[in-house]
């Protein structure tokens, strides 16, 4: 007796075979990618794995679709990846317009307390840049107290150095700052110092997983305008989908043709070699086809021979035993 569960699953699967036969599977498929894509940055980007799942889901989806053939895949695949890129951007862009403000400080504390304020501007905006030096400036020296600033860029971060500025001059405790103006929407900032020689930097300690480009450097400034921020980051998108995504993609699907081609191969090379094998066998007289006759199988074939009382086997005159059923002769 059919259930009302199964008689309603077999329904669905008749509208979903209707509904992939439309014009609009096409879209349906790069949109449930691209949710599936989303849902990957907002709560996988930390996962070691997580470069995976978007290339396995957009194969797995357009498979289920119903488009199977490579080309078709390998185009679709390259749209999909333009749709990604706008996803990256999309959530790019909420990211960084609503980045969270943290300190940095180096590992042996040297360097603490690292910030900017404002966090978020304008292009006119005078970025007020700060940290704090500990040591025992008696005996340690503290010396090239630097800031770092990088906008975000697809070829690589294009950095500034900044000479920071002593704001006190303490015994235990000494506070830098440095004004300055940004030139990109979005950036990233460190501190750096030589402390007795050497160069300590001061980094974010707890860098956020959710951002769409982990760094060990502090986020900001940022420019309030989220339009210009997307701007910016629209070459950094079409390297998520065109470098970091699609590679993938096309190469689970070059594994996937191999499999086709591979699995292909050997039928048709079983096929060849059933076919030479009939081909074979009719060309053989019935005669030869049938089982030979024990004095030829044995090479003893035109010699004198006499039939045993037996088995009905020939034996060859001069045997004693009979080959075939054993048959002792006098």
């Amino acid at each position: 007796m059919v259930t009302p569960a199964q008689r309603l699953q077999e329904e669905l699967k008749k509208l979903f075979q209707k509904f992939i036969k439309t014009p609009f599977a096409i879209p349906a498929a790069i949109a449930i990618t691209a949710g599936v894509y989303y849902l990957v940055l907002a709560y996988a980007g930390s996962f070691c794995l997580s470069g995976l799942i978007t290339p396995l889901a957009l194969l797995g989806i357009m498979w289920e679709f119903g488009f199977k053939g490579v080309k078709k895949l390998l185009i679709l695949g390259a749209v999909t990846a333009l749709a990604l890129s706008g996803v990256w951007c999309a959530y790019a862009t909420n990211y960084y317009q609503h980045v969270l403000g943290f300190t940095a400080s180096s590992d042996d504390h040297v360097l603490i307390d690292g910030k900017v304020d404002p966090l978020f501007g304008e292009s006119t905006t005078q970025f007020n840049f700060t940290v704090t030096v500990t040591a025992n400036f008696t005996n340690t020296a503290v010396t090239n107290v630097t800031l770092l600033i990088a906008d975000l860029n697809i070829i690589g971060a294009r950095a500034h150095n900044y000479s920071m500025i002593l704001a006190d001059n303490g015994t235990n405790i000494r506070h830098y700052y440095y004004v300055t103006e940004v030139s990109k929407p979005v950036n990233t900032f460190v501190f750096g110092a030589k402390v007795n020689g050497d160069w300590v930097i001061a980094l974010n300690p707890t860098p956020d997983k959710k951002s769409p480009i982990p760094t060990a450097a502090l986020e900001g400034p940022v420019y309030k305008d989220s339009g210009a921020v997307a701007v910016q980051l629209i070459a950094l998108s079409l390297y998520a989908g065109y470098v970091v995504v699609f590679p993938i993609y096309a190469l689970l699907l070059l594994m996937v043709w191999w499999t086709r081609r591979a699995r292909r191969m050997r039928v048709e090379a079983y096929e060849k070699a059933m076919s030479e094998r009939e081909q074979e066998t009719k060309n053989i007289p019935k005669e030869e086809a049938k089982v030979p006759r024990l004095s030829k199988a044995t090479g003893s074939e035109g010699e004198e021979t006499f039939v045993c009382s037996e088995c009905g086997a020939d034996v060859p005159a001069d045997a004693k035993v009979c080959p075939k059923c054993g048959e002792k002769f006098d």
